[in-house]
């Protein structure tokens, strides 16, 4: 695990390898990310991706929970970690629990400028990775900030009914979801987290997810990929849905994890069963994300 810099940074400050606290001002209020740089990569630009974590738990933590911090270094890719305010990301679902609800899609925006500016990204592999409200998160992007992303990965969460009512994506962006066919805090049908909470929830505002297959069927459709899945499956319990579109950018991939709860799949520390449902160990989360991430960027230029 990285030690974050300890070295003062100013908004010109070029990162070297390692992991930094970098500081970013938005909206009036102060948002720091963290920004790991890779060691012994080649020259030349980069790819990034943003890792959101979920609600309840800070980006440290959650990067801990999915290894992607490793990863990164192994892989040689830079890695933001950025922050919600409060541990909770504005994901189109929950706005009632702000006075005035913080633009985190464009806080995210400034964050791959941020991190652009630190050091040399690609433009044309940008990528997303959200578990729970930080997947709900990423599917917020998917709709609204599509121009600047390749690829969006999602696990246990899709986006809320309102979100998806308005989502019309500028371009195709390559879909993975990965969700638990138990989960009870993201129903893979759709709706609001199962129980008490649930009910809570609903009257403070929380606005309904959309089903699993729902969403599914949006993005093959607004990507242009063909109607028929390819189906196949990873033994004991992950069948994986694939819809192929004339470009990578159109694939549409998705793993029903049978009988796992709201967990990240094979996750460096385990979640306690009684709240959050079994956790699988079929197949590492982490890198299933980057593999599909790294066959995703975009065929053609785009600035960032």
């Amino acid at each position: 695990m990285h030690a974050p810099s300890s070295a003062k940074l100013t908004p010109s400050t070029t990162l070297t390898p390692g992991r930094h606290i970098v500081p970013l001002t938005h909206g009036g209020l102060d948002r720091p990310y963290a920004l790991q740089v890779p060691a012994g990569v080649a020259a030349g630009p980069l790819p990034l991706v943003v890792e959101l974590h979920g609600r309840g738990i800070d980006a440290e933590r959650f990067d801990q929970l999915t290894g992607f911090g490793a990863l990164a270094d192994e892989a040689g890719f830079a890695l933001a970690m950025p922050s919600a305010v409060g541990e909770m990301w504005n994901d189109g679902r929950i706005a009632a629990a702000w006075a005035v609800p913080p633009d985190d899609v464009a806080y995210l925006a400034a964050v791959i400028d941020d991190a652009a500016a630190r050091c040399l990204i690609d433009p044309r592999r940008v990528f997303v990775v959200g578990m729970s409200n930080g997947a709900a998160m990423a599917g917020r992007l998917a709709c609204e900030l599509a121009e600047r992303i390749a690829a969006v990965a999602q696990v246990a969460g899709t986006a809320g009914v309102d979100v998806l009512a308005g989502c019309r994506p500028a371009r195709p962006v390559a879909i993975l979801d990965i969700h638990g066919s138990a989960d009870r805090i993201a129903p893979y049908e759709g709706g609001s987290r199962r129980g008490l909470a649930g009910r809570l929830m609903l009257r403070r505002g929380l606005v309904t997810s959309v089903s699993v297959d729902a969403w599914a069927e949006f993005w093959v459709g607004a990507n242009g990929a063909a109607a028929g899945a390819v189906v196949s499956e990873l033994p004991p319990d992950t069948a994986i849905r694939t819809w192929r579109g004339p470009t990578p950018a159109s694939d549409v991939t998705f793993y029903r994890v049978e009988g796992a709860g709201h967990t990240w799949p094979r996750s460096r520390f385990t979640l306690p069963a009684f709240l959050f449902g079994r956790t699988s160990r079929t197949f590492d989360g982490a890198t299933v994300i980057w593999e599909f991430f790294s066959t995703h960027g975009r065929q053609v230029d785009v600035a960032l």
